[in-house]
């Protein structure tokens, strides 16, 4: 059988930086947060790809480790969001001067909300071993949420570009805000979870155009990529790339 890659069965999203390359023009302030705000999502569809394809295959000895798996690809959702409408959101809010610009946004969140943590419920009374682990049900728990999560996901990239009609003056420090939020979220996870989270980063995505992202100190880089991916092996085995950033044929696929 062919190899099988966490590129499907939810599409990525095309970042304006790529497409800028492409055209040949610059990249301002609203595209590069935008794309680094798609960066972010792209973690997200490959991780749920990754568990999607890979649910219905999993073996016995298997289940408490690929859950611990979606777990951390539902912890980093999770805190995704809850940062954003607690203060990223806000934040963007009054710095435009202009509230409700992201209410759109929130209101999305809310529409997959329950289903999502149907899944996440019962995700964690699998792990807890109140519950059987069936791959049919977490298949269909994502087709029911996953569409509207990935709508969601693609949404906010205009969102964030359609920031530039309140001006370089008003939106200026866009850049130093945005990193600030993503670095605030990274040292939430702890550097076991932020190993298996390297996992769904493809650092060749639209033709090496995102190498540097994210922006990990060098230390932090070689900690997680050369010294703890060996002791969360079990659980990273299931990622949508291997410990160096590329992606690879995933683990659990029909013999």
């Amino acid at each position: 059988m062919a190899p099988v890659y966490a590129d499907h069965p939810f599409a990525l999203i095309p970042s304006p930086k790529y497409a800028n390359v492409k055209a040949g023009t610059a990249t301002d302030l609203f595209d590069r947060c935008a794309s680094e705000m798609a960066c972010v999502h792209n973690l997200m569809v490959r991780g749920l790809n990754a568990i999607y394809l890979q649910a219905p295959h999993i073996a016995p000895a298997d289940e408490a480790n690929f859950l611990d798996f979606v777990g951390i690809w539902y912890e980093l959702l999770h805190t995704h969001h809850t940062g954003e409408e607690e203060e990223f959101f806000p934040m963007l809010e009054a710095m435009a001067g202009e509230k409700g610009i992201m209410e759109a946004n929130v209101e999305q969140h809310h529409a997959f909300h329950d289903a999502l943590e149907a899944f996440a419920a019962y995700v964690r009374e699998c792990a807890a071993g109140r519950e059987r682990y069936d791959g049919r049900k977490v298949v269909e728990m994502i087709d029911v949420f996953g569409p509207t999560l990935m709508q969601h996901l693609a949404d906010e990239i205009p969102t964030i570009q359609g920031l530039r009609k309140y001006g370089l003056e008003t939106m200026g420090d866009l850049p130093r805000k945005f990193d600030e939020e993503g670095e605030k979220n990274m040292k939430k996870f702890g550097l076991k979870k932020l190993t298996v989270m390297l996992t769904f980063l493809d650092v060749h995505f639209e033709e090496d155009t995102h190498v540097e992202f994210p922006p990990m100190p060098g230390p932090i880089n070689f900690l997680t990529r050369s010294i703890i991916w060996w002791f969360v092996r079990g659980t990273a085995k299931f990622g949508a790339c291997d410990r160096h950033g590329n992606l690879k044929p995933l683990y659990a696929v029909p013999a």
